[in-house]
């Protein structure tokens, strides 16, 4: 096997050969413009981009507005080899590829120096008023306080100013955009104390149109405000404040577990309606006399036979759809939401072809982008912070500086998790999440001598998360809302659980039961301890039952914290997560001559988490056999659940009928502790080949602290710490008299214990998604940037990226969502698993690259005009470690025009913009669903076409 510097090798001729050759194919003019320095704080101070290194690209606030650059999405076109989700980043292939409550993101936000643990915290607010944003690729793991595993987004807003300036922005657009922005700074106290305020206000209409006739999806409504303050009581002493609020409020178009746009069900192109519930049945084709018709091998002529090959024996298998009340199916009373469309078992040949249409198992056009609900989406989100830096230059020599970080955030949204306009079966999604977090920083910058400086640092971290779940009907009818007219407990002895009734038999008993002892679960697992819905039976989740007694709205134990008063409530959970963590780190930078400096970093970082999980759900059960499965026709019929049709068979009454056994409701309850920490470090050789080049040399590993699997109860309740070691060649070029701007990289991660999105039975039977730990994977990656002043008029730039990447070790997990082999029919294929070793890691696409130009033209009178053009393209992105097709989201690309008129006294800019001129709407997230939702795949979508002017005044020194 080839070991890390043998791969590295490889390529060191192929980066300096690239260096040169580029270097020598362009001419710059004489007397012409030259590629300004751009500041950045990559290693917490101050130095050139050139001048650093580290992997980084860096948007200063003049780049921002050319491009117009407003959100994550504009963003991650100009930035090598990232790509960004809806709420998370992924750098590299390292990132969070599933929103993990128990986890910790894989690449670090921070807004003026302080760490966020919410990406949305940082970019929901636009990068208004923004001095520059910095994108640091590879592992952070010597300066920076937080996990950084993957690379970290630092957004530095502007400072407030000692002379007056002010500006407001105006942009119009299709859509019914309509978007304001203002800002004004200026001396409070001159020569002491100088103020800065913003707003933003943006508003859009949904760009997905609903057919089931709510409001269009993927709208946008956020206002933002800041409060700034800088005070200089002395040459030595500075402090900076800033304070933000913000709030978004908008129709949710889709994002982790709510995906609304439809790419394929089942495996096929269309939505599924060939059953009442999900699920199939073994049939025996020479059963097909009309007295067994109850009997689950009956064969119904009348329909057609789906035939699978079993997974192990490759034999065929004759099957055909589970019926509503009378076959056993095991999927806690889900029903088929697209059968019942336009009445009981009803769905019309007219509105499937409309629900049809809204299915894209392909390539997308903005102008045909849809989805179905019942028309309640909704997203808020509320978030105030503040960051306060104190500063002090002791002497010349030594500087020591304090950070401070608080931010309090709420989170809620409804989503249609059935994604249809169904008015018979209805589930919505309400979540809510709150969080706040808080941060303390102290940095000391010494220079020791001319040549050796040390920056060293200490880093507290406490957070706090609490996230509240309610799967419910919004029609107010149905089976969740009424008791069941069958039970298996006497129902005034034993009431109707709730959502805390597990965790309450733990915190009001004076004597416990073991079971409450935080990491019960982890060291006990249900296949230890053995799994089923067997009144006494012994389990790691304190499980709590009863008989169903429905939520009609009167009991707010079945409502979550905070939370609306829902009716029909067929599942609910709580988690928390309380997080205290410490960090130190110190890194000394040795000028050993004019051409080479050596850089060495050590941080060691400890997290202590703990945490729990409250789940409450409805669920059928067959008591442990009581109710055999084979006979769950004739328990329906005994109490009217199915009546007979007339023909010899059984019509189903809506409400009523069960295919999973007798309705219980459950409480289970699991807490969790653990600590974690790591030493982590940094080796970086730079060679100053020259005045206009450099070359590094770095090994640095990085570390993601482990977490759990809260929410689901999942078999695997913890994973572990992620570890990465990366080498990296890097080099900075600049050529052509500083015309011509080369920066590039190469670099090999061997990376270990990755959290990735896999699929697990769980403790209380079914498949869920959890964060498991892969072994190891190896990414590979070539990636660069190049900005070139061709001409006094003339830009042209660019960026690429390639990252081949693969699971290195065995890891075999389970795929709930292959629709070949569905787990009704092949009971046994809890055993059945994939070694995914040699296919590509999650969410890392192989190829990412973009091109943009610019064209001045000055006009009369001191005025100026400025074209714009960007194309960017990214590659096909895997969503799920099987590599499967129906997974995947395909490649796509954009192209943004834009031309901007500048005023002779440069106080009026107006702009036209059309971004994704094309119309091409690509996938931000592929989703997936087991058997019980039809095999189900659902995305995330990028914004259609947008068109527009924007109006910018600025006074002063804007």
């Amino acid at each position: 096997m080839p070991t890390a510097l043998s791969r590295l090798a490889r390529v060191i001729p192929a980066a300096v050969l690239l260096s040169t050759a580029t270097g020598s194919v362009f001419a710059a003019e004489e007397g012409g413009r030259r590629i300004e320095e751009v500041i950045v704080t990559a290693e917490r101070k101050e130095a050139s981009v050139q001048d650093t290194s580290i992997s980084i690209t860096a948007f200063t606030d003049q780049f921002l507005d050319d491009f117009g650059i407003r959100n994550q999405e504009d963003l991650q076109n100009f930035v090598p080899a990232t790509t960004i989700q809806p709420y998370d980043a992924t750098i590299r292939g390292v990132g969070r590829n599933f929103r993990a409550l128990g986890g910790d993101p894989g690449v670090s936000t921070y807004m003026n120096g302080v760490y966020s643990e919410d990406l949305l915290t940082a970019t929901a607010a636009t990068f208004w008023d923004v001095e520059r944003i910095e994108v640091l690729r590879g592992p952070q793991g010597t300066l920076y306080g937080r996990n950084a595993v993957g690379g970290a987004i630092n957004i530095l807003y502007k400072e407030p100013t000692e002379e007056f300036e002010g500006a407001v922005k105006g942009i119009l657009g299709n859509f019914d955009t309509q978007e304001i922005y203002g800002a004004v700074s200026g001396p409070l106290v001159p020569g002491k104390l100088y103020g800065r305020a913003t707003i933003a206000d943006r508003n859009r209409d949904g760009t997905i149109e609903d057919i089931g006739g709510g409001p269009d999806l993927d709208s946008l409504g956020t206002d933002a405000t800041s409060l700034q303050l800088k005070y200089t009581p002395t040459d030595y002493l500075e402090f900076n404040a800033r304070h933000n609020w913000m709030k978004t409020d908008r129709v949710f178009g889709g994002a982790d577990a709510a995906g609304l746009v439809m790419l394929n069900e089942n495996g096929v192109n269309s939505r599924y309606t060939d059953s009442l519930v999900p699920g199939h049945r073994r049939i025996d084709t020479a059963n097909t006399a009309q007295a067994n018709y109850l009997q689950s091998t009956f064969y119904d002529t009348s329909r057609p036979i789906t035939v699978y090959n079993d997974p192990v024996t490759g034999a065929p298998v004759n099957t055909q759809p589970v019926r509503a009340g009378v076959d056993y199916g095991d999927f806690d009373g889900f029903p088929v939401y697209t059968s019942s469309l336009d009445g009981f078992g009803v769905s019309t040949a007219e509105t499937l072809a409309e629900y049809n249409d809204c299915v894209f198992p392909g390539s997308i056009s903005g102008d045909d982008v849809c989805g179905a609900t019942n028309g309640h989406n909704w997203e808020e989100f509320e978030q105030e912070g503040t960051q306060f830096t104190a500063s002090w230059d002791v002497n010349e020599d030594l500087q020591l500086k304090y950070i401070f970080g608080l931010s309090d955030l709420s989170y809620e949204r409804i989503a249609d998790d059935d994604r249809t306009a169904s008015q018979v079966f209805d589930r919505q999604y309400y979540v809510n999440h709150e969080a706040t977090y808080m941060s303390h920083e102290l940095q000391a910058f010494w220079d020791i001598t001319d040549t050796v400086s040390v920056t060293s640092g200490i880093f507290f971290y406490d957070a706090q998360i609490n996230q509240r779940g309610d799967y419910y009907t919004s029609l107010g009818t149905g089976r969740m809302t009424q008791a069941f007219p069958v039970g298996f407990l006497p129902p005034s002895a034993f009431p109707q659980v709730t959502l805390f009734s597990a965790r309450n038999s733990c915190t009001n008993s004076a004597t416990p039961a073991p079971t409450c002892e935080r990491n019960y679960a982890v060291n006990n697992t249900a296949e230890d301890l053995g799994t089923g819905f067997i009144p006494g039976a012994t389990r790691n989740d304190n499980l709590q039952l009863s008989n169903w007694g429905g939520d009609d709205g009167s009991n707010d134990g079945m409502n979550v914290i905070h939370g609306p008063n829902t009716v029909g409530s067929d599942l609910l959970y709580a988690t928390k997560t309380e997080r205290d963590a410490f960090a130190f780190y110190t890194q000394g930078v040795w000028d050993i001559n004019e051409a080479f400096t050596l850089t060495l970093g050590i941080r060691y970082a400890e997290d202590k988490v703990t945490a729990e999980e409250n789940l409450w759900r409805y669920t059928e059960s067959t008591l442990g056999g009581a109710i055999p499965t084979a006979g769950i026709g004739a328990f329906n019929a005994s109490f009217g659940g199915i009546v007979p049709d007339g023909n010899g068979g059984y019509t189903p009454v809506q409400d009523l009928y069960v295919n999973g056994g007798v309705p219980i409701a459950l409480s289970v309850y699991r807490p969790f502790k653990r600590t974690d920490d790591k030493i982590t470090w940094r080796a970086n050789l730079d060679w100053n080949i020259n005045d206009s080049a450099m070359m590094y040399y770095s090994v640095t590993t990085g570390y993601r602290s482990g977490g759990y699997n809260l929410v689901f109860f999942s078999n695997t309740p913890t994973y572990e710490p992620e570890e990465l070691v990366a080498y990296e060649i890097g080099y900075k070029t600049q050529w052509l008299d500083d015309t011509l701007q080369v920066n590039g990289s190469f670099y090999y991660y061997d990376y270990s214990h990755i959290h990735t999105t896999a699929s697990e039975v769980t403790s209380l039977g079914g498949i869920t998604t959890s964060v498991l730990a892969a072994p190891g994977a190896d990414i590979y990656g070539i990636e660069g940037e190049i900005t070139w002043l061709a001409t006094d008029r003339i830009t042209l730039g660019g960026n690429f990226s390639w990252t081949p990447s693969e699971y290195s070790e065995d890891f075999f997990i389970k795929d709930p969502s292959s629709f070949e082999r569905p787990e009704s029919i092949f009971e046994g294929q809890d055993e059945l698993t994939t070694n995914v070793k040699g296919n590509k890691v999650l969410q890392v696409p192989e190829g990412k690259a973009t091109a943009w130009a610019s064209y001045a033209m000055p006009l009369a009178g001191g005025a100026s005009l400025e074209l714009f053009g960007t194309y960017s393209w990214i590659s096909e992105v895997y969503y799920s470690a099987f590599e499967a097709e129906a997974e995947k989201a395909d490649a796509y690309d954009r192209v943004d025009l834009r031309a901007t008129y500048t005023s002779g006294g440069g106080n009026w800019i107006v702009s036209g913009f059309v971004n994704n001129v094309f119309d091409d709407v690509g996938l931000l997230q592929v989703l997936t669903d087991g058997e019980q939702e039809q095999f189900a795949h659902s995305g995330t979508t990028t914004v259609p076409r947008l068109y527009g002017v924007e109006f910018t005044y600025m006074m002063g020194n804007y």
